[in-house]
């Protein structure tokens, strides 16, 4: 009786976004990009904004494809917004 091996797949790891507190960006220009880049509606950027004031910082994306957390990672960063990118 032949066993069956089974395929190891890769597991590919989700990549996480944050944004980082900063004095400079105000609460409405933060809250535009997070809706324009991110797909959030006008509440979840605003909240996301509020506990990156608070707290210094907040998940605002994830995704397991890599180009298209870096196009929103770069634009984010030349928009100046701090944003930190970690795979976990």
């Amino acid at each position: 009786m032949a066993t069956k091996k089974k395929a190891k797949r890769h597991k590919r790891k989700r990549l996480h976004l944050y944004l980082l507190n900063d004095d400079t960006n105000s609460v409405e220009y933060v809250v535009n990009l997070l809706m324009y880049l991110c797909g959030h509606n006008a509440f979840q950027a605003e909240q996301c904004a509020l506990i990156t004031h608070t707290v210094g910082r907040c998940h605002i994306y994830s995704s397991l494809n890599g180009m298209e957390i870096m196009v929103i990672y770069e634009t984010l960063l030349k928009s100046g917004l701090n944003v930190e990118l970690k795979d976990k």
